[in-house]
């Protein structure tokens, strides 16, 4: 596209565009020209986005050419690149916390650059995330539009489970035969078997609910989540890749905070995952992207002040509990660890450290990204809370399973190191900061639809309840109706591979 990349923010970029409106609306626009654009326009659902946004592909092509004709499609195409590029609506907005930058092209030079090169189409289809997990939403949106009317509910009743018949486990098979998981729907009155079992178990661990293949009440809830939401969840999670930085790093941490899942990546290909656990209740874990710069081995734990204090208590009636559980009294001011028999607990100033041990709250490693949220990735000692289908058990920081083998992948190709020498420096017990000379980007997300390995989309629980917010962000100041009730032509010149036919759900 010959685009060069700025590093600005939204509010910038708006600034931006209205100094530059005067500039925009000079472009000439040829038939050609006008008719690329009104292909791109009408193919914004795809995206998730509202047609009524923006011009319809009509009231494009019907102006002749001139000065009017120029200012309208120069004014679309601005409007539509812009949501593309950095998403349409600020995260700052619904989440405060936000600190992700936004990465987005000088539209004024991709608009020259589409019209002198005839990429007007092209042009507005490549500022969109070429990730192959959007393209997987964007095939998903398209065949939820074709189910919105085939979605058949099941009755409100009790819990199902094999050996059970009746119109109930029909309209149960039906359902996850909606949703590719069963081959064929079966005839009416069919048992409750083994297949239908495995479907449910299939569907069950893509919603990450428990999978023992029973239709209890929440597998039920996400049965009958009405189809005009899960569509909507889709668009959602589309805007949230547009906020994504484009380059996520040769090498780099992916969090998906509402998958409880840790995903290492290197080369456009996952190598590692790891399950997680998120912040729970006002603890919640906020969205951001930083380096990581090192990892802790054998961390000691300054405590914060909130988890500290029960502890500066306990220093005061149990010593030797506190002691005995590998916490020690350190002094504000000189940093020197005190005897807490000794501390003068009317005048001076405390805090609470945990030393390296089996109990130690970071486990055996941290990973660290400096950040203004103090938000990393660690070990934990309670580790069976892992085995729960839900894992928001954290104060706020990432845990992470298995996290000698993610400390192993992130040492790889630091100098100096290898396997034994990353395990003598664990068994050690000794603290040791190890500065990456490589640094990873670790990027904290939250996606409520995922595309799995063979790049069908997954809908997760929405634990920290963010969609409805982003949904309604995004319907609101509609020109028009807010959703597609009928599918869209695609045009010719899209990627071939977004069709009903492609994804089976």
């Amino acid at each position: 596209m010959g685009a060069r990349a700025l590093f600005i923010t939204m509010p910038v970029l708006m600034l931006a565009l209205v100094a530059a409106g005067a500039a925009h609306a000079r472009q000439a626009w040829s038939d050609e020209h006008a008719a690329d654009l009104a292909d791109a326009l009408a193919e914004v659902w795809t995206h998730g986005l509202t047609p009524g946004h923006y011009p319809s592909p009509e009231e494009v092509t019907a102006l002749p050419a001139g000065p009017e004709r120029d200012a309208l499609a120069s004014d679309a195409f601005l409007a539509l690149a812009r949501d593309l590029a950095a998403g349409r609506i600020d995260p700052r907005q619904l989440e405060p916390d936000w600190t992700a930058p936004a990465r987005v092209p000088d539209l004024d030079l991709v608009l020259a650059t589409a019209l002198r090169e005839n990429t007007v189409f092209d042009t507005l289809e490549g500022l969109g995330p070429s990730h192959p997990d959007y393209m997987a939403l964007r095939r998903e949106l398209i065949r939820r539009h074709a189910l919105l009317r085939a979605h058949t509910p099941i009755a409100h009743g009790p819990w199902m489970e094999q050996g059970d018949s009746g119109e109930r486990v029909d309209a149960l098979r039906a359902r996850l035969f909606q949703e590719g998981l069963l081959a064929v729907r079966g005839e009416a009155g069919a048992p409750f078997d083994e297949t239908l079992r495995t479907a449910l178990i299939r569907f069950q661990a893509r919603h990450n609910l428990a999978t023992d293949g029973v239709a209890g009440p929440s597998t039920m809830r996400e049965l009958n989540t009405p189809p005009r939401h899960r569509l909507d969840q889709v668009r959602a999670n589309l805007e949230r890749w547009r906020w994504v930085p484009r380059d996520l790093g040769e090498r780099h941490i992916r969090v998906n905070l509402a998958d409880y899942r840790l995903e290492a990546w290197s080369g456009g290909q996952v190598e590692r995952t790891h399950r997680s656990m998120i912040g729970r209740g006002y603890n919640r874990t906020p969205v951001f992207s930083e380096d990581m710069t090192f990892i802790e081995i054998n961390p000691v734990w300054y405590t914060p002040t909130s988890l500290g204090a029960p502890w500066l208590r306990r220093f005061q009636t149990n010593p030797g509990y506190a002691l005995a559980s590998g916490y020690r009294l350190v002094d504000q001011s000189t940093g020197a660890v005190i005897n807490p028999s000794q501390a003068d607990w009317a005048n001076g100033r405390y805090r609470v450290i945990q030393v390296p041990g089996a109990g130690n709250s970071m486990g055996e490693v941290k990973f660290m990204f400096p950040n203004i949220h103090n938000i990393y990735i660690h070990d934990t000692p309670e580790r069976a809370l892992f085995d729960n289908v839900q894992r928001n058990e954290s104060s706020g920081c990432v845990r992470v399973d298995e996290p000698r083998e993610l400390a192993w992948w992130v040492l790889q190709g630091e100098t100096g190191w290898t396997r034994e020498a990353m395990e003598e420096a664990f068994d050690s017990g000794r603290t040791r900061r190890v500065w990456l000379r490589h640094h990873i980007p670790v990027h904290i997300l939250y996606f409520t639809v995922v595309s799995d390995r063979f790049g069908n989309a997954r809908f997760i629980h929405d634990i920290y309840n963010r969609d409805r917010a982003l949904i309604t962000a995004l319907d609101a100041d509609a020109r028009g109706d807010s959703v597609v009730e009928e599918m869209a032509v695609i045009h010719p010149s899209s990627f071939e591979t977004l069709s009903v036919e492609s994804s089976s759900g």
